[in-house]
């Protein structure tokens, strides 16, 4: 497991967002290091101690907007882990994310399809019923592909259902967003997960809650 994931000790206090489905309740990860990565290379002007870093919430809007590439910031939930991750790739809809030692993740139209360097990574999915479900409601299937002890890929295929369950207006660094909150139920045999998505009109996801393995569980996001 990258060292990303393993710097949970510390809690940092972030003003000016809503925790939604990013810590319930658990501790966060500090985040100096790389806030202070982020304003080196954004600004040139020497970084804040960590200290300051912290004393202060860290990251601002004003830096998220000076960042030379869009920022997601992830949170492993059952590791009370949280970091910033910047955009690597765009492609037909696919999205890439990586943290600075090289674990990523990869959505499509902010549906999670892969991770990679977290341990249980999903290898693939298809998600497209999904998606459509978001915009509509209703039933559809999802078919993730995960690696097995023998190097093999296997697929589970689960059977889910989407509604609408509250309109919430979210805060996310000194920004509101009027969303409606979606959960998705998905079943396959014995094994179950909940994710959670705040969606506003046009489309897009702000703000989400998924799963990724059993082993792991979730993954939480905000857009920055």
């Amino acid at each position: 497991m990258m060292n990303v994931w393993k710097i949970a000790a510390l809690a940092l206090g972030l003003a000016g967002c809503t925790a939604g489905p990013l810590s319930e309740g658990k501790p966060l990860a500090r985040l100096s290091e790389t806030v202070s990565g982020i304003a080196t290379a954004a600004t040139a002007a020497p970084a804040p101690a960590p200290a300051a870093a912290a004393a202060g919430g860290g990251l601002t809007r004003d830096l998220i907007e000076a960042a030379p590439t869009n920022l997601l910031r992830v949170s492993l939930i059952s590791l009370s882990s949280t970091d910033l991750l910047t955009e690597v790739g765009n492609n037909a809809g696919r999205t890439t994310w990586m943290s600075r030692d090289g674990a990523s993740f990869t959505f499509q139209n902010g549906l999670l399809i892969a991770s990679r360097g977290i341990g249980s990574d999903l290898m693939g999915a298809n998600v497209s019923g999904a998606d459509g479900s978001l915009a509509r409601g209703g039933s559809h299937t999802r078919v993730h592909d995960y690696l097995t002890g023998l190097d093999q890929i296997e697929q589970l295929t689960f059977q889910c259902q989407t509604i609408v369950t509250d309109t919430e207006t979210i805060t996310i660094f000194e920004r509101d967003y009027v969303t409606s909150v979606i959960e998705e139920t998905c079943v396959s045999g014995d094994l179950s997960f909940k994710n959670t998505y705040w969606r506003d009109r046009s489309g897009t996801i702000w703000q989400a809650r998924q799963w990724i393995s059993a082993q792991i569980g979730y993954l939480g996001y905000q857009r920055l």
